[in-house]
């Protein structure tokens, strides 16, 4: 008995030290265990099913009859498969991504890109504005409207104040500012000045208004204001008077530089506007100056056939160039085989309302992408010295 009671104690020691072992070789503790995540605690990575469309949306506003390019973000220009529009009665997309609003109301119009994903813009379409009607005589540059709107309703000072830079051969008009100092340049115009300085410089005020005016050579000047003595402002001269249609075009081409015997010519438009906005004691400070003008210097119109002796800027019912608008000539190609190179303003020329080559002028809205088939808008649009504009719109096929 006592024997197998000794065998017995033995197997316990022996499994009680197999046991300890277990312990220590594998760390078995509750800690541990409780670490461990279960299941709805893991940590899941996000997953994509590599033929899932990704989707970016933007939103974009346009009024009707307006067209404005799409630029797609540099990553996805290359990857462009197509186009479309959802609806086209509110607005339509060409193969390179120019939208044009054709009615009010909204549209999805979407890229679909090569690696199954897609660019949309929620595009809403509204009501086109009424067109301001901008000056289409004059040259002049205009500035800060809302200032003089303002100013024009108050009589408590002239609302303007007229600079005359001799050197620069620029006239630009000032509006007073909340401190009541003639400071806003509201309007700038070109100028002939007197050959050799003969302009006379210092601080004045206007003083009497004529439609006609005679002047020195027996020639006539229209809206005449005068500024001190026999210096005055007038329009490049006539050989008669009250013969609109006299006019010495060569002098007119000088607008810009020195050509006069003293006064400040204008031309028409710009005169008349001096006559009929500025009165009787106008302050006019006449200096030379090399610094840059706020407006800077308008761009003149040159009379191209110099026996037509009218002033483009005269708004006279008579006047032939009233009728006249810029121009766009287009020769070129529009039907493209994929990979064949296209030249945007290759074969695309304008001329001014004056017959001009204005080509340099010419600005344009499209995209053309010869890579891929597909049909392209592309507008040309060009506006000359006297603000009145032209369009041409062309429609490209590469096939």
């Amino acid at each position: 008995m006592t024997r197998r009671l000794m065998i017995i104690a033995v197997y316990v020691i022996a499994a009680t030290i197999l046991l300890l072992s277990g312990i220590c070789l594998f760390g078995l503790n509750t800690e541990n265990i409780h670490a461990l995540p279960t299941p709805s605690e893991a940590h899941r990575e996000p997953t994509t099913s590599p033929t899932q469309p990704q989707t970016s949306t933007s939103e974009l506003t346009i009024c009707e009859k307006e067209a404005r390019l799409i630029v797609l973000p540099e990553e996805d220009v290359s990857r462009v498969v197509s186009w479309k529009s959802d609806d086209e009665t509110v607005v339509t997309v060409d193969s390179g991504g120019r939208i044009d609003g054709v009615s009010v109301g909204e549209a999805r119009v979407t890229a679909i890109l090569a690696d199954s994903r897609q660019d949309v813009y929620q595009v809403t379409v509204r009501e086109a504005k009424t067109a301001v009607n901008a000056d289409r005589h004059s040259t002049a540059v205009t500035a800060h409207g809302d200032i003089l709107e303002k100013n024009l309703k108050s009589t408590y000072l002239n609302p303007y104040s007229i600079d005359v830079n001799r050197k620069q051969n620029i006239v630009t008009v000032y509006t007073y500012d909340s401190d009541g100092e003639y400071t806003v340049p509201v309007r700038a115009m070109i100028c002939s000045c007197g050959i050799d300085k003969a302009t006379v410089t210092g601080d004045y005020e206007t003083y009497f208004r004529a439609e006609w005016h005679a002047l020195y050579d027996n020639v006539f000047g229209m809206y005449t204001t005068g500024i001190h003595e026999d210096f005055l402002f007038h329009s490049v001269p006539y050989e008669e008077m009250m013969k609109n249609n006299t006019l010495e075009s060569e002098e007119f081409n000088k607008l810009g530089e020195e050509a006069s015997l003293g006064c400040v010519r204008l031309a028409v438009a710009d005169a008349k506007w001096i006559y009929d906005n500025c009165a009787i004691g106008t302050q006019v400070h006449i200096y030379d100056s090399d610094k840059e003008e706020p407006l800077g210097k308008p761009d003149p119109i040159r009379i191209k056939d110099t026996d037509v002796h009218w002033d483009p800027t005269d708004d006279n019912e008579d006047n032939p160039y009233n009728k006249e608008t810029p121009s766009i000539a287009v020769e070129k190609k529009t039907a493209l085989e994929v990979g064949e190179k296209f030249d945007i303003f290759k074969g695309v020329s304008a001329t001014d309302s004056c017959g001009n080559d204005i080509t340099e002028r010419l600005q344009y809205l499209g995209n053309v992408t010869t890579s891929r088939k597909g049909t392209y808008r592309v507008t040309y649009r060009v506006t000359d010295a006297m603000h009145r504009t032209a369009e041409k719109t062309l429609t490209i096929e590469v096939k």
